[in-house]
């Protein structure tokens, strides 16, 4: 009697003791923890007591969150993303989007970077992969598909626009996304119109890049593109100032604020210099909008193969094929720039 009284006082203590554990854990789980709305990140390979110490400053209770992930094993389930936190949220709540890898994308722009140096600088603010890593992507990438490929023409397949992504991307995915971007992009009626000009789409994109840095405003795109083909159709030199200041950052580096173009940047020594060389630069000195790219493919029809910036109209040019008139135009412009200080 006494062993049995032992064993049924034992088994009714761990039954209790089970109920109050779990007790204990669905009031944990209830209880509001989020301090404030937010996001939480969490990198691959990430450890428990990493997000722990992420989560800190985060939570009313950090005992409390901890005690209930570990009630639900927890530090075997860790998935990497950028989760979100909302103010007043329970234990439960957070914990079950963390578990479940519930995670929230991110908007990734990529904007009018001049190498892919810079892109992969301002793509890795935006995703888990640092630039080294997004570089190497790159370079993996382009040997891979066309060893002529460098540094500085395969920026050509990375196209401005808004992406969305999930933060835990590494480079090599971030690449391979970008080349199914460029293929969605690159249809083959743009291909058509590349080859009616006798334009490789590398050249495409290089006239593109040129455009955009001459041209901010979309509609008026079209019609440099024009003045540039009819530039090169007549045998004249691009002398477009965009190559000369890309020349001169090359050679000088990129952190140069040019904000007038003066000889000294003119007479660059460079392939990329259109005021030097004839043609188009080796590579795009900027990656293009797409608007840029259909400008190209789809010029306005006129003659003019002078332009210059209108102070009258700000963000756009003045046209004319007659030089006399161009002088006029560019001397009104240095006037202006002369009369605000711009140096």
């Amino acid at each position: 009697m006494n062993n049995n009284l032992k064993f049924i006082t034992r088994f009714f203590l761990v039954f209790l003791s089970g109920i109050l554990m779990t007790g204990c854990s669905f009031f944990q789980g209830m209880e509001t923890n989020v301090k404030e709305d937010g996001f939480l990140y969490i990198r691959s390979g990430a450890v428990y007591q990493e997000v722990l110490d992420s989560l800190r400053p985060k939570l009313e209770n950090l005992k409390s969150f901890q005690s209930y992930a570990d009630s639900k094993d927890f530090s075997e389930k860790i998935k990497a993303g950028k989760f979100k936190l909302i103010q007043g949220e329970t234990n439960k709540d957070l914990l079950n989007r963390l578990i479940s890898g519930s995670q929230e994308q991110v908007k990734l722009r990529i904007n009018n970077e001049p190498t892919i140096f810079h892109l992969a600088g301002s793509v890795s603010k935006q995703i888990e992969a640092d630039s080294t890593q997004i570089v190497e992507a790159i370079i993996e990438w382009a040997q891979e598909n066309n060893p002529e490929l460098t540094a500085e023409t395969v920026k050509y397949y990375f196209i401005p626009n808004t992406y969305f992504y999930f933060w835990p991307t590494n480079g090599t995915e971030f690449v391979e996304r970008m080349m199914n971007e460029f293929d969605k992009v690159w249809t083959e009626e743009r291909q058509q119109k590349a080859e009616a000009m006798n334009f490789s789409p590398l050249e495409v994109f290089t006239l593109a890049s040129i455009v955009q840095m001459e041209a901010s405003k979309a509609d008026e795109q079209p019609k440099v593109a024009r003045a540039y083909l009819n530039r090169l159709e007549r045998g004249m030199r691009l002398e477009a100032d965009p190559t000369s200041v890309y020349a001169y950052r090359l050679q000088n580096g990129f952190n140069h604020r040019i904000q007038r173009v003066r000889h000294g940047h003119l007479a660059t020594p460079s392939e990329y210099n259109t005021y030097r060389v004839y043609g188009l630069p080796p590579a795009p000195i900027c990656l293009p909008n797409l608007t840029a790219v259909d400008a190209v493919l789809n010029p306005e029809e006129h003659s003019f193969v002078y332009f210059c910036a209108d102070p009258d109209r700000p963000g756009y040019h003045s046209f004319t094929s007659n030089y006399e008139e161009h002088k006029r135009n560019a001397a009104k412009y240095r006037k202006w720039l002369n009369e605000r200080g711009i140096q």
